[in-house]
């Protein structure tokens, strides 16, 4: 030891406490109000829906209708270009 005090040795040790304290952010969901038309390529008849589907774990700010149909695709485990959005609103 050479006889000096390091702050630093006693922060370390505190940063660390303080680090496992701070509580884990999650992914917040969206809700939107949309109205789109669904088909796959198998189905003879078009499924319209009309109303407020919420994504959950949305990384990314929608910013058209590609981005909504990307994700409601994704969500009803279909192609994107099976979904045709007629409109969309997110709700605050």
């Amino acid at each position: 030891m050479n006889g000096f005090y390091d702050p630093c040795d006693s922060l370390s040790g505190i940063s660390q406490i303080v680090r496992r304290l701070v509580p884990k952010l999650w992914p917040m969901s969206a809700k939107y109000y949309t109205h789109f038309i669904a088909q796959s390529e198998d189905a003879i008849e078009y499924s319209e829906y009309r109303g407020v589907v919420e994504l959950l774990d949305q990384s990314a700010t929608v910013r058209g209708n590609r981005d909504i149909a990307r994700m409601l695709a994704r969500s009803f485990d279909l192609e994107e270009n099976d979904i045709q959005v007629l409109q969309w609103h997110q709700l605050h």
